[in-house]
């Protein structure tokens, strides 16, 4: 038979059992307070849109595709009329968007715009741009919309509002900038994206097209969550990294650089330009984000750093804020991509465009 002392606990163990329980369920309390807690992410509204819609499967299209991207802009149909008005109906706005009546207009200046991009550009959009759709009442510029074999993504299709494209680059930029902050008499910016003698509507459509394309290259680049997951965790993604946990959530929002979340591009809720959006320039040039508009969310800040790799990096184009202020111009802000914040963007980007043949 054992020994008692061996098989039993006597009280006074057990009260120094029950203390050492205390003391380990303690620690787990004060570990699990003074532990980060798990991120919320915004739910996405565009799961389903992005997963289900008819008019982004690939039966939706007229396959085998042409030769060359710029070749594929075609005539509103109804299919992708209803994939247009679902997404509005999502975002509340009432408006049916619309075949443009400048189709054709805008269509001939598709041509134009591969001329001016580099080969490694033109290669990426051919093997993944399936369409493109000029519409009115869109919203905004342009939206984009991920194709798929079922489930897989395969490619994009690119909606954009002529109605937004009859500026030249420069008037475009400055005008978009703009729609941030509240009118003000004696104060306004001026953008320089283009050089004076190259400043044409097609060079517009060229920025925007980037940047649409640049959605595109997120997802299938892998580099990005998908649109159609329902909580989108940018975290593990190499890009991101220390940048944004989800979509609308950054690591910047409680710290250095909280006022981002006050700015919206073509928004009711205006800032005033003068001394806060000044302020917001100064603090953007020690952030990783290139522009104000990528700055936005964590799905603008890799579109927005793709284009401002191909303009500024590859095509040595401008990218540079002025305020104009009675009379005066005075230079607050250029692109981020060649500074020493945006190394990591500019990083990245070398990497893909290196592997391009």
């Amino acid at each position: 038979m054992l020994n008692s002392r061996n098989t039993f606990l006597t009280a006074n163990d057990m009260r120094k059992k029950n203390r050492t329980l205390f003391y380990v369920f303690s620690g787990i309390l004060i570990l699990q307070a003074c532990s980060p807690s798990a991120p919320r992410f915004s739910p996405n509204p565009y799961a389903s849109w992005s997963a289900e819609d008819p008019g982004l499967q690939k039966q939706s299209l007229s396959i085998p595709l042409p030769e060359r991207w710029n070749e594929r802009a075609y005539p509103l149909d109804e299919i992708h009329q209803k994939t247009l008005t679902s997404i509005n109906a999502i975002d509340g706005f009432k408006d049916v968007p619309e075949k443009s009546s400048q189709e054709e207009e805008f269509k001939k200046l598709l041509s134009e715009v591969r001329a001016t991009l580099p080969d490694a550009v033109n290669r990426q959009f051919d093997e993944f741009v399936y369409g493109i759709y000029f519409v009115r009442k869109l919203g905004s510029t342009g939206l984009t919309g991920i194709i798929r074999d079922g489930k897989k993504p395969i490619g994009g299709i690119i909606f954009l509002d002529t109605d937004f494209l009859n500026r030249k680059a420069n008037d475009w930029a400055s005008f978009k900038e703009n729609t941030v902050f509240q009118e003000d008499a004696n104060n306004t910016l001026h953008l320089r994206i283009e050089e004076e003698d190259k400043d044409t509507i097609s060079a517009a459509l060229s920025f925007i097209l980037l940047h649409e394309f640049g959605h595109i290259l997120a997802v299938l680049g892998n580099h990005a969550p998908d649109y159609s997951l329902k909580e989108r965790d940018f975290r593990s993604f190499p890009f991101f990294q220390g940048i944004w946990i989800g979509e609308n959530e950054s690591e910047f929002d409680s710290g250095f650089f909280q006022e981002r979340k006050t700015i919206r591009f073509y928004g009711d809720k205006k800032i005033r330009l003068a001394p806060e959006g000044l302020n917001l320039y100064r603090k953007l040039k020690n952030t990783p984000f290139v522009t104000l508009y990528s700055s936005t969310n964590a799905d603008d800040t890799f579109a927005d750093s793709y284009v401002s790799y191909v303009h500024v990096i590859l095509q040595k184009k401008p990218y540079e804020i002025y305020l104009l202020s009675q009379g005066k111009k005075k230079q607050i802000f250029k692109n981020g991509i060649t500074e020493e914040n945006g190394r990591r963007p500019r990083e990245f980007f070398d990497k893909i465009f290196k592997v391009l043949p």
